[in-house]
């Protein structure tokens, strides 16, 4: 456990290999997942919602031209998977290739989630993970770096801190009673069903269930130590990991892509270990 907690790494490129490797894996599970565009064409409904960037996509036209045609989908979905093998291959070129690979990721999931009505917020933290290797300067992607990590406890501090302040923490039957709400669908069609089992019985037991939800919260809101030291920060790396895995599989809620973003609090470049090493009695 010792070693695991010391765990860093603290060279660049490999940095970015273990970045970009996890992005073509969660793009390996968003094909499994039939949530490329090619699955997606000729959808006639679409949601834009009250989200201006989805608003502006639609007024330029590019993402109902691409819904319609066949092989501008397989071109954007092939253009997405090329451009991330090439940010994981190259380091001389890196940021050209990241560049576009947010430009054609942007495209890809944009018009995607305006025609699958389905808005995902977890989109956000993984073009902040990827934006610092946009740009060559050290100085520069050491900045975007910092605020990749600092992005990453803010989301997980509000999420524990609206848990809080809507008053859900303090309803012992409230996490049954969302539990309920969110297995409707497999309680009729599948209850045979992995997440289905383990609900039920959290369900069965709402005081249980209150327990997880408060542990739950204890776990986001651990992470306002990130705001003031990285001494925890292999640590709450490993919270993220058990957050993401506990809620895909008690709640369906999909945040493995916010781990992404955790991947920012293995990264311990080496001049830092340097100076902490001085300054170390």
């Amino acid at each position: 456990m010792r070693n695991l907690l010391n765990f860093h790494i603290d060279n660049r490129d490999s940095f970015a290999r273990v970045v970009f490797g996890y992005f073509l894996l969660l793009l390996l599970y968003r094909f499994h997942s039939s949530t490329f565009l090619a699955y997606q064409y000729g959808q006639p409904m679409k949601g834009p919602e009250l989200d201006y960037a989805y608003w502006f996509s639609l007024c330029s036209g590019f993402p109902h031209y691409i819904i319609q045609h066949y092989w501008a989908c397989l071109l954007v979905d092939i253009a997405v998977v090329v451009t991330a093998a090439a940010c994981f291959i190259s380091d001389k070129y890196r940021n050209v290739f990241c560049t576009l690979l947010l430009v054609f990721f942007f495209v890809q999931r944009i018009t995607i989630e305006t025609y699958a009505c389905s808005h995902s917020k977890s989109m956000s933290p993984v073009f902040i993970a990827l934006l610092p290797f946009c740009f060559k300067k050290e100085e520069t992607f050491q900045l975007l770096a910092e605020f990749s990590r600092y992005f990453l406890m803010y989301v997980l501090i509000a999420s524990a801190f609206y848990k809080f302040h809507n008053g859900a923490l303090l309803d012992p039957s409230n996490f049954a009673t969302v539990l309920v709400n969110q297995h409707s669908d497999l309680a009729t069609l599948n209850p045979g069903h992995l997440c289905y089992k383990i609900a039920s019985q959290l369900i069965a037991h709402p005081s249980f269930a209150a327990i997880s939800f408060i542990l739950l919260f204890l776990t986001q809101a651990s992470f306002i130590l990130g705001v003031f030291t990285q001494r925890y920060d292999r640590l709450l790396f490993i919270f993220l990991c058990i957050f993401a895995w506990l809620t895909y599989f008690i709640m369906r809620i999909y945040n493995l892509d916010i781990t992404i973003l955790g991947l920012y609090l293995l990264y311990f470049p080496a001049e830092r270990i340097s100076n902490k090493n001085k300054t170390t009695p």
